[in-house]
């Protein structure tokens, strides 16, 4: 069986698990219609893979976070290397068999994976890759050690060079790497890319962008209208993870910020009573259903606030070709979560704490630590500077955001419970 067949055979799992997920759901006497909607998204990219390792059509292996706009405006296919490994984490013995890889047993368990997918071929092998060499040096030093695999090597890579700021200078230095991107594309597939495309898959993104940050005004209300890290995991998956610009995400984000407002406007929430807002400074973990469940359950708490549903994004100028190149730029390197946060100044994660702690009238503040962050770790000092100033207190955790062996989930709850118990928190 060859590397692209191996990785083939996982696809087809992944296709037929969502399927029958979506079928249940229909099934069930309340259907959720925008689950259903979020699911069928997820296995409608499946196929589009599927159908272009089964019929040798082009395909994009990137990260988040490479200007996936481009790839749907020239009609590419692209898949990420970690979506579904983590997607369907609790269906296979994946994380617990890379520890037999020999990467380092201490680095961040999602890059860990990433390689051990490829260096086991589960991963299939695209016709060409988009490297990641932001946010973190582990990120980069993947992408080394694939381009050394039997099998990958040869793969035709492309990586995007970033600059460290966050000037205009680096803005436009950065759409000169997005215009080599597009060089570089067009020659491996022959095909040319359509600006007027574009135009219209980041007019779509924009709309996007602006339905989020809608919801996200909504989860400011006392009580937050929705449950912790909702808005986080649907708008991330769907707008970093999935073909950009397609309007049924879109509709999506619309639907989710009509219920929050009617809920908004009814004064209601899912606590009966919130007794805690929290916010939660680092991306959303795999593991964040059972540990909201619990914060709410026994403490009246709620995430009402992360970074990864935080970020900021700004409307993109599409007047033309240079705009929408130098604003792609901006997304790329100064919006997108976890980029945010561990690329540049210190100012700026701090910034977003504090701005984010006053506007969601949060009581504390949580940061995972998670393993792959060492730089943001580096900050704790930075932040409790902050919190101090802030008057809130802040818990500072030990884990990983992808392995919840690292941090098991009773150690975690006594952990919290203790903090909120010191600061009568919810009392």
């Amino acid at each position: 069986m060859t590397a692209t067949n191996k990785g083939l055979q996982r696809f087809y799992e992944y296709r037929d698990r969502i399927a029958g997920l979506i079928k249940t759901m229909q099934e069930s006497p309340e259907p959720n219609p925008l689950l259903i909607r979020f699911f069928t998204l997820i296995n409608e990219q499946d196929k589009r893979v599927i159908d272009c390792l089964e019929n040798h059509k082009p395909l994009i292996m990137s990260h988040y976070g490479n200007a996936g706009e481009i790839f749907a405006a020239m009609d590419i296919e692209c898949y990420g290397p970690e979506d579904n490994l983590f997607v369907h984490q609790q269906f296979t013995k994946d994380m617990e068999e890379s520890d037999n890889s020999p990467f380092p047993q201490d680095m961040c368990a999602l890059t860990k994976l990433v390689a051990w997918g490829c260096l086991t071929n589960i991963i299939p092998t695209p016709t060409m890759i988009v490297a990641m060499l932001q946010p973190c040096d582990a990120l980069s030093a993947v992408q080394e050690a694939v381009q050394n695999m039997e099998g990958w090597k040869d793969i035709p890579t492309f990586a995007p060079d970033p600059t460290y700021g966050r000037d205009k200078s680096d803005y436009v230095y950065f759409a000169g790497e997005l215009k080599r991107m597009i060089a570089f594309l067009e020659h491996h597939t022959g095909r040319k890319m359509d600006y007027g495309k574009l135009r219209d898959v980041v007019e779509e993104t924009n709309r996007q962008y602006e339905a989020w940050a809608e919801y996200n005004e909504l989860r400011r209300a006392v009580p937050c209208p929705h449950n912790s890290f909702i808005g986080g995991k649907l708008g991330w998956i769907m707008t970093q993870h999935m073909k950009a610009g397609q309007a049924e995400v879109t509709e999506i984000m619309k639907m989710l910020a009509f219920d929050a407002e009617q809920k908004v406007k009814a004064k209601q929430g899912p606590l009966p009573k919130e007794k805690i807002r929290v916010m939660w400074a680092d991306m959303i973990p795999t593991w964040a259903d059972p540990i909201a469940a619990w914060l709410e359950q026994e403490r009246g708490a709620n995430v009402v606030m992360d970074f990864q549903s935080a970020t900021p994004y700004e409307r993109i100028d599409t007047s033309t070709e240079e705009s929408m190149l130098l604003g792609l730029a901006r997304r790329t390197m100064s919006e997108i979560p976890m980029i945010r946060a561990a690329r540049g100044k210190v100012d700026y994660m701090i910034e977003d704490l504090t701005r984010l702690v006053k506007d969601y009238k949060c009581d504390c503040v949580i940061f995972p630590g998670h393993t792959g962050h060492k730089d943001q770790s580096a900050s704790i000092g930075f932040m409790k500077e902050a919190c101090r100033e802030l008057n809130v207190p802040l818990l500072s955790l030990a884990a990983d955001n992808f392995d919840p062996r690292t941090a098991p989930l009773d150690v975690m709850k006594r952990q919290i419970g203790e903090f909120f118990d010191a600061h009568e928190l919810g009392k």
